[in-house]
């Protein structure tokens, strides 16, 4: 290989390379020509010379009708110049001069030749002793064929390996421009998403001020902390109240459904409040929350009937925490707190302003839950995007590399491709 060394454009690269060849190139396409144009004769005149055999042996057999052996030599003869045109015209010249078809042309054409002489000399002991110069000669196209397929097959090894190496190049240069689409694709793609994500962060940043904002007006500020209040209240009563008592209160209402346990209609009705909405229903109540404290001492009475089917430990601690809050009136001073702020919360609600303030603080926090979730989408996809980025990069940056060495090792230049235009 030459010391030298080069760079050159990919885009420019095909024409420096059959610039760089320009003589190989020449003396293979003038051998190939050639060798196609010895192909094309050799193929008609066979055809061409079975016609005048043909010919021929029909004027014999009309001639030497009383020459019996003449007579079949005559007409195995007109037989055999019948099948060889046969063979031969399932044998075509391809329109186009790519390797593949020469390749294919050239198994077309041994194999023609190959069958031809097993043909010619299968019929052979048919025709002798007569016909005999016109089997030589007959034998003599055939060979020719036969040479011609063997002489291509050494071109395509020889000096049409440099045509065949331009071939490869196309299709290297065809594979390079879909994965660079594929890259250029998956680069927009990624963009797009990166474009999206910025600015679902920046409506992030809007809604967080647009809250503060709220959360600023004075009113707001007070019925904030109101609300905080009730969410307190609300988290103090499932803790000293219902805490351990979930499990047992549905499987009560289980068992009663069933019918067997008894249970008022009204206090089952009432219980399934209580286990949809707690608090609410808490608040609901009359003082000193008679409701749940039927419904608990119906629980207590369940428990101690085996019905719930507890087991020992846990019967005891269900049965405990129902009789704090029946007879230790354990939530009272929960759910006196809880219904005043109540009633501050709902004489907030009837004020125009704060009514309309808390609908936009909701929406504006529903919007930030659609917004947090849309850029969790947004990068999950940006992570499978840039994946794929990458992977059509150095697929790219591969066979770039792949292309440098295989025209390196063609031209026998070192070369240097320079893809930034590409």
């Amino acid at each position: 290989m030459s010391s030298r060394n080069s760079s050159v454009d990919i885009t420019q690269l095909k024409d420096w390379l059959e610039n760089s060849l320009s003589t190989k190139i020449s003396q293979a396409e003038k051998e190939r020509d050639k060798l196609l144009t010895e192909i094309t004769k050799a193929l008609n005149s066979i055809p061409d010379y079975c016609s005048q055999l043909s010919r021929k042996a029909e004027d014999d057999m009309e001639a030497k009708r009383e020459n019996r052996a003449q007579f079949k030599s005559a007409k195995a003869l007109a037989r055999l110049t019948t099948i060889i045109p046969e063979m031969c015209a399932s044998v075509t010249i391809p329109p186009t001069k790519d390797s593949t078809s020469l390749r294919n042309l050239q198994r077309e054409i041994s194999k023609l030749g190959a069958d031809a002489s097993r043909v010619r000399a299968e019929w052979l002991h048919h025709i002798r002793p007569f016909y005999i110069i016109d089997m030589m000669t007959f034998g003599g196209n055939i060979d020719k064929l036969r040479r011609l397929g063997e002489e291509l097959h050494t071109y395509l090894q020889g000096r049409g390996s440099t045509l065949r190496s331009l071939e490869e190049l196309d299709e290297k240069m065809r594979s390079l421009d879909k994965l660079q689409a594929t890259k250029n694709t998956a680069t927009r793609q990624r963009e797009d998403v990166e474009q999206r994500l910025n600015e679902a962060q920046l409506e992030e940043k809007s809604l967080r001020t647009e809250i503060q904002q709220i959360k600023n007006n004075q009113k707001m500020t007070e019925y904030m902390h109101v609300d905080n209040e009730l969410r307190s209240s609300r988290d103090e009563l499932l803790r000293v109240g219902f805490s351990r008592l979930g499990r047992p209160l549905r499987k009560l209402v289980s068992i009663s459904e069933r019918g067997d346990y008894p249970m008022p209609v009204e206090t089952r009705e009432k219980l399934k409040e209580y286990i949809h909405k707690p608090f609410i229903t808490f608040l609901n109540e009359e003082d000193n929350y008679p409701q749940l404290k039927k419904i608990l001492a119906t629980l207590s009475a369940a428990v101690e009937s085996g019905k719930m089917a507890l087991k020992q430990r846990e019967a005891k601690k269900v049965y405990d925490r129902s009789q704090q809050i029946i007879s230790g009136n354990s939530l009272t001073a929960i759910h006196l707190k809880a219904k005043e702020l109540k009633r501050t919360y709902d004489r907030f609600l009837a004020d125009p302003e704060i009514a309309s303030q808390v609908q936009r603080l909701r929406e504006v926090r529903q919007e930030g839950r659609s917004n947090h979730a849309l850029q969790t989408e947004l990068k999950n996809e940006l992570q499978r995007i840039s994946e794929s980025e990458r992977k059509a990069t150095e697929q790219v940056n591969n066979l770039i590399q792949e292309i440098e060495e295989f025209s390196t090792k063609l031209s026998g230049i070192q070369l240097k491709i320079d893809a930034s235009t590409n």
